[in-house]
């Protein structure tokens, strides 16, 4: 959206003894291309606006308890990821990284800077890919990783400048909705080998801090264009099963902070950090493809991510747990009994990350994470799928790996869609089960009830060990009642009072 025409001083020398003024153009002269960003950026200075100055009385109690909710799965997620591989050395980089110290690791014994407590926190709460996703408006329900580096990153700023429940609130349901606008309003492509977490959660991550450290709607946009200049964050960590396949999650909560700090103290951001040439949209995306979807409705309705997930995988390979549990429940199958398991996918699913050659690599859990045939194997074996069984002795155990060494992925039939699991016990009999490839607690499905989310949470408890039941209650009783925190520094303080040993 540049401007229709502007005005452009020609920057070739003058020659010797001639003034810049009086020089002659020739008469073909050309003005250069300008790419700079539109003045005014109409849709960038909106999300700014919407960040800073709409009301908490705007958020509607359904809104707000979605918020809670989310919120309470976060933080469960936070206390059930602080056990998971590498987030040890994680709080240790963090507690040795300078001597502000403002705010505090989630399940370890380190604080550290705001920024660097966001990028922790957040990273912990992706450990096990099990926190809440899936940004849904109207009939567009669009994967999504947004809210534990949103979540986390008002948390901490939040400890620091020891705001209100209500603060916190507001700033973490406005910054979710930023988040869900900017994802569905985009022409999403994996393909193109971006992360989204890091993409669509950037400048909502701003967003949040920025409305807790009261900057300006024009401080705020320069914050948010910071932010874009700092995106990175590929999904080959996920296609190589790494341990750092939940960073970028994280250190976009980082450079979220450090861009709110930079324009707090007169930095200056690129003009139009959504839709300018090479802006968010031009470079990390497919485009906008649904420009409207930004600011319908903004400071009314209020977006965010809806799927509460029951299992801690990949959600693409939700419907296959779904499926595999269902057979194996029906059919009352025993791992003994498979002599081979075929799961059919169409082909687009084929070509998805957690299709690939299942084998161990050296961080066992992110190839198990994101893949079919471990999932569905593990599913049929266990009757579950949870932390446990990423765990040594469990994710390598002899009885799964024969079990996945007799599975494999093939191509559904051309014309039928969802998935299919076809198990052949060794007598020879073939049982299959389809699945429509909905995940069973989908937003469009069944959704979860707050009675589950709340399972959820203490189930993370107690596969952590990070606190105890009575303050999991208390937790869980504080989170529906944010709005009654005058301090949340001393949330943050309960929250953190017991830690990993």
């Amino acid at each position: 959206m540049l401007a229709a025409a502007v005005s452009a001083v020609a920057l070739t020398p003058a020659r010797a003894g001639t003034s810049q003024e009086s020089a002659s153009e020739p008469d073909d002269a050309v003005a250069p291309h300008d790419l700079r960003s539109a003045d005014p950026a109409p849709a960038s200075e909106a999300l700014a606006r919407h960040a800073t100055e709409t009301a908490f009385e705007a958020v509607d109690a359904g809104a707000l308890q979605a918020t809670k909710l989310r919120v309470l799965d976060l933080i469960g997620c936070a206390i059930g990821g602080a056990v998971a591989p590498g987030n040890a050395g994680l709080a240790d980089v963090v507690e040795s990284g300078g001597a502000r110290r403002g705010a505090t690791v989630i399940g370890h014994r380190s604080r550290g800077t705001v920024a660097d407590v966001a990028m922790a926190n957040a990273t912990i709460a992706r450990s096990y890919d099990f926190e809440v996703m899936t940004a849904v408006i109207g009939k567009q329900a669009v994967p999504s990783h947004h809210s534990p580096t949103t979540c986390m990153t008002a948390l901490a700023v939040a400890e620091q400048v020891r705001c209100s429940g209500r603060d916190f609130l507001a700033a973490v349901t406005i910054a979710d909705d930023i988040a869900a606008r900017l994802l569905v309003a985009s022409g999403l492509d994996f393909n193109q080998g971006w992360d989204g977490s890091p993409v669509y959660s950037a400048l909502a991550a701003v967003a949040a801090a920025a409305r807790l450290r009261h900057l300006s709607p024009r401080q705020t946009r320069d914050a948010m264009g910071i932010a874009v200049d700092q995106i990175g964050g590929t999904i080959q960590n996920i296609w190589d099963g790494a341990t750092d396949f939940k960073l970028p999650q994280g250190a976009v909560a980082r450079n979220a902070v450090l861009a709110v700090d930079l324009a707090a103290r007169g930095w200056t951001g690129m003009g139009d950090p959504l839709l300018a040439p090479f802006g968010l949209y031009k470079q990390y995306t497919a485009g906008c493809a649904h420009p409207a979807v930004l600011t319908e409705d903004l400071g009314r309705r209020f977006y965010a991510e809806a799927y509460f997930k029951p299992y801690p995988a990949c959600m693409a390979v939700h419907p296959s747990i779904d499926c595999a549990l269902a057979l194996r429940r029906e059919q009352q199958l025993a791992a003994t009994d498979i002599a081979t398991v075929t799961v059919r996918l169409p082909g687009p699913a084929l070509a998805n990350f957690c299709a690939k050659p299942f084998a161990l690599g050296r961080f066992h859990q992110g190839s198990a994470n994101f893949s079919y045939v471990f999932q569905v194997a593990n599913a049929l074996l266990r009757g579950s799928t949870r932390q446990e069984h990423y765990a040594p002795g469990a994710i390598d155990s002899p009885e799964l790996l024969a079990l996945i060494s007799r599975a494999h992925l093939a191509r559904l039939e051309k014309g039928r869609e969802g998935l299919e699991i076809e198990v052949q016990t060794r007598d020879r009999t073939r049982l299959s089960r389809a699945h429509d490839a909905l995940a069973d607690r989908h937003p469009f499905a069944l959704g979860s009830t707050a009675a589950q989310i709340a399972a959820k949470f203490h189930q993370q408890v107690a596969f952590s060990n990070y606190v105890s039941p009575a303050l999991a209650t208390e937790l869980e009783d504080r989170i529906q009642h944010l709005e009654r925190e005058s301090d949340m520094s001393r949330f943050v303080a309960r929250l953190t009072s017991c830690h990993v040993a």
